[in-house]
């Protein structure tokens, strides 16, 4: 198991940001009092037209099944990356014979992170007038990145 560099004292990334939840929709308040929208949300839009298709195309009962088991697929692994990343010793401990396959395929380019500047890090852009919440912000093969965890 790699051991990662957690990099400490950056208070420019330690402020916390409270979320609001307006019309079912996540919304972050910044420092200054601004109140912006999540990126997820706002890409949630993007494909609410395709995904309605498919769950009429497949049945209603059939996508719920489909989701929930993405869903949770989708946490577990996140779940797993995230111990990895904190240097957590038994970061598979208790996960199903399929999140260790999952991970094990994802292992090698996360072996290529380090210097961890920060994890579960909100982040707002004023220009942009979005936020969100990131999963890692690290090195990437030496370049300061935004890392997301995806199955």
């Amino acid at each position: 198991m790699k051991k990662f560099i957690h990099l400490a004292n950056r208070p420019e990334l330690s402020f916390g940001m409270r979320t609001e939840n307006i019309n079912g929709k996540r919304n972050y308040v910044t420092p200054s009092g601004e109140l912006y929208p999540s990126i997820t949300t706002i890409l949630g839009e993007f494909s609410k037209a395709s995904i309605q298709e498919w769950r009429k195309r497949v049945g209603e009962t059939e996508a719920n099944k489909i989701s929930g088991k993405a869903s949770r697929r989708g946490t577990s692994l996140h779940s797993v990356c995230e111990a990895y990343i904190q240097n957590e010793e038994k970061y598979l401990n208790g996960e199903t014979p399929h999140i260790v396959e999952l991970f094990k395929t994802i292992e090698p380019i996360l072996e290529r992170v380090d210097n961890i500047h920060g994890v579960e890090l909100a982040l707002y852009s004023d220009h942009f007038g979005v936020a969100g919440r990131t999963d890692c912000i690290a090195e990437f093969d030496g370049t300061l990145s935004v890392i997301d965890y995806k199955t």
